[in-house]
């Protein structure tokens, strides 16, 4: 489980790293209890209530109209944060070249004077 950055705590690539992955590798049944019902908050893993999760929204439901209403349950919401960008940055951090946005290629100094002397032997030839 990620720790609270401590002070005096160095934050460095190393830490981001490790945080990165204790989050990309954090299970949701960690958030809920054995009859699969949503645990309350202070009771998810520490990874979880440190960002993984963006949200959650509770919603009372009732059956009947006015003072004859009942209240029959909740409707609970849990909105995630974007796991695969953290394993996108893990790509980044550990050099993953799927990752990468710009592709470098090699070897392609002068090819537009080698195509045109091409060309131009192509045309020379045709003649």
């Amino acid at each position: 489980m990620p720790r609270k950055v401590k002070e005096g705590e160095r934050v460095d690539a190393g830490w981001l790293l490790r945080r990165l992955v204790d989050e990309a590798a954090a299970d949701i049944a960690d958030l809920y209890d054995g009859e699969g019902k949503l645990k309350p908050i202070a009771e998810w893993p520490e990874v979880w209530r440190q960002g993984l999760v963006q949200g959650v929204e509770i919603e009372e439901r009732f059956e009947g109209r006015g003072n004859a209403r009942d209240q029959v349950g909740f409707v609970k919401k849990v909105r995630l944060s974007d796991r695969l960008k953290r394993l996108e940055l893990i790509g980044k951090h550990i050099g993953v070249k799927a990752f990468e946005e710009t592709v470098r290629v090699k070897g392609l100094e002068g090819l537009g004077e080698r195509l045109a002397r091409a060309a131009k032997r192509l045309a020379e030839e045709g003649e």
